[in-house]
C-alpha cells in the first residue's frame, strides 16, 4: 500500500478528475460495441459493419482537432462537460431506434463527441497541476483509472448486449451522465493556479498568457517550437508501434497456435490489463525522477524487446514466450502513455494546451490508422515473425529520437549558463 503514496498530495480536483475519468471509461468502448450491434443484433455482414467502425475512426481525428481549440477557447471543464452531455444523449438515444441502420450512425456520432473530450481532459491535468512530478502522478492515476474502467466495463456489458441491448445504450449513458455530474461540481478551476501563484511575476506571467488567448495560427506556433513540433511528429511512432497488439498480435495467435489462436489472443488481453493494474503505481514510483524524455525512450526500449521476442514464436512456439513478450511490452505502454503528455505540458502555456494535445492525439489517430496498412503490407511481403524484427527497429529509432532530442535540450540550457529555459515564452 506504501506504493499508494506516489499518488498523495494531488489536489483534490485531481482526484475527483480522475475518478469521473474512470467511471467514464466503462462506458468507452463504443468502438466494439458499433460492431457488435451491427452484426449481432442486425445481422449486418462484417464488411458493412468495417465501414462503421472505419467512419468513426476517421471522425476522430477531426474531433481531437476541434476539442484541442474548443478547449483553449472556451475552458477545458466546459468542453468535457458539453462533449459528454451530447455522448450520452446520443447514446440514450439509440435505445429509441434499437435495431434500425440509425444507431450506427448514432455511435459514430457519439465516438466524435468522445474524441473532442480526449485532449481537453490532458490539457485540465495540466491546468490543475503546477509541477512535472505532480503531472506525472496525475496522468499514471487517471492512466490507471481509465484502464480499470475500460476492463470493467466490457466484461459487464458483455452479458447483456446480445438480448438486452438497450440496456447497455441506457448504462453507458448514464455513465457519461454520473461522469459529467461529478466534473461540474467537484472539479473547481482556478483554485489550484490561485494557490499555486506565490509571487507577482508568476501572475504576471498567467495574465500575459490570458490576454493572448485569441486563436493563434497552429503551423505557426509550431514553426516557433520546432522541438515541440518533432516530438509530436515523432510520436507516430509510438501510436504505430502500440496499434501492433490489436493487429499483428492476433494475426501472429493465428499463426502459431491455429484453432486455439483466439483463445490465446484472450489470455494476451487479460495478461496486459493486470500488468497495467499492478505495474503502474510500481513503475510511477520507480522512474520518479526520471524525464519525461527518458521515461518514453525507456519505453520505447521495452516495446521493441516486447514485440520483437515474439519472432521467437517462428522456431519456439510455446506461450510462455507470448506470456513474457505482455509483460515486457505493457511496461512499455506504460512508461509511454504516462509521459507523453509531460514533455507538452511543460513548454506550451495554458492557454495553448489544447491545440498541442489535440495534435498529438491527431498524430495518434494516424498512427492507429495507417499501422494496420503499412504492417499488412509488411506481412503479405515477408513471413510472419520477421514482422515482428521491423517492429524492434521502429521501437529502437523512437527511443534513439527521444534521446537526441533530451540531448538538444540538455545542451541549450547549458549554453543558457545552467538556466532552464523559460518555456512559458516559447509562443
Amino acid at each position: 500500500m506504501s506504493l499508494f503514496k506516489t499518488y498523495a498530495g494531488l489536489s483534490r480536483d485531481i482526484y475527483y478528475l480522475c475518478l469521473a475519468r474512470t467511471i467514464n471509461s466503462t462506458g468507452d468502448f463504443v468502438f466494439s460495441l458499433i460492431t457488435l450491434v451491427l452484426t449481432l443484433q442486425m445481422g449486418m455482414n462484417v464488411v458493412s459493419a468495417g465501414i462503421f467502425v472505419s467512419m468513426a475512426a476517421l471522425i476522430s481525428g477531426p474531433g481531437v482537432l476541434l476539442g484541442g481549440y474548443l478547449s483553449d477557447v472556451m475552458g477545458k471543464k466546459t468542453i468535457i462537460v458539453i462533449g459528454q452531455l451530447l455522448s450520452a444523449i446520443m447514446i440514450i438515444s439509440c435505445s429509441f431506434w434499437s435495431g434500425t441502420l440509425t444507431v450506427g450512425y448514432l455511435l459514430i456520432a457519439v465516438m466524435f463527441f468522445i474524441s473532442i473530450t480526449r485532449p481537453a481532459y490532458n490539457a485540465l491535468i495540466i491546468q490543475l497541476c503546477t509541477e512535472e512530478k505532480e503531472r506525472k502522478s496525475a496522468f499514471s492515476l487517471m492512466y490507471l483509472g481509465a484502464n480499470l474502467g475500460i476492463a470493467i466495463g466490457p466484461l459487464i456489458a458483455g452479458f447483456f448486449i446480445k438480448d438486452h441491448v438497450n440496456i447497455v445504450f441506457i448504462s453507458i449513458g448514464t455513465v457519461f451522465l454520473i461522469s459529467t455530474f461529478i466534473i461540474i461540481n467537484q472539479v473547481k478551476i482556478g483554485t489550484r493556479k490561485e494557490l499555486a501563484s506565490t509571487s507577482s511575476e508568476h501572475a504576471g506571467q498567467q495574465e500575459q498568457q490570458r490576454s493572448s488567448q485569441s486563436p493563434s495560427p497552429l503551423f505557426r506556433l509550431l514553426l516557433k517550437n520546432p522541438l515541440v513540433a518533432f516530438f509530436i511528429v515523432v510520436s507516430f511512432l509510438n501510436y504505430f508501434i502500440y496499434m501492433q497488439y490489436s493487429f499483428s498480435l492476433p494475426l501472429q495467435m493465428n499463426h502459431s497456435f491455429g484453432e486455439n489462436g483466439a483463445a490465446y489472443y484472450g489470455s494476451v488481453m487479460t495478461i496486459n490489463a493486470i500488468s497495467v493494474i499492478i505495474l503502474t503505481t510500481v513503475i510511477l514510483s520507480a522512474t520518479r525522477k526520471l524525464t519525461a524524455l527518458n521515461s518514453i525512450a525507456t519505453g520505447a526500449l521495452f516495446y521493441g524487446i516486447g514485440f520483437g521476442a515474439l519472432n521467437l514464436l517462428g522456431t519456439f512456439p510455446h506461450f510462455s514466450i507470448v506470456a513474457l513478450s505482455t509483460v515486457l511490452w505493457t511496461i512499455g505502454e506504460i512508461l509511454v502513455q504516462t509521459n507523453i503528455n509531460l514533455y507538452i505540458a511543460s513548454r506550451v502555456p495554458d492557454t495553448h494546451q489544447g491545440r498541442f494535445n489535440g495534435l498529438l492525439l491527431f498524430i495518434g489517430c494516424l498512427g492507429y490508422t495507417l499501422s494496420p496498412y503499412l504492417t499488412g503490407i509488411f506481412i503479405k511481403s515477408m513471413d510472419m515473425e520477421s514482422v515482428w524484427i521491423i517492429i524492434l527497429a521502429v521501437s529502437l529509432f523512437y527511443a534513439l529520437s527521444m534521446i537526441i532530442l533530451w540531448y538538444i535540450e540538455k545542451s541549450s540550457t547549458r549554453r543558457n549558463e545552467m538556466k532552464p529555459l523559460d518555456h512559458s515564452k516559447s509562443i
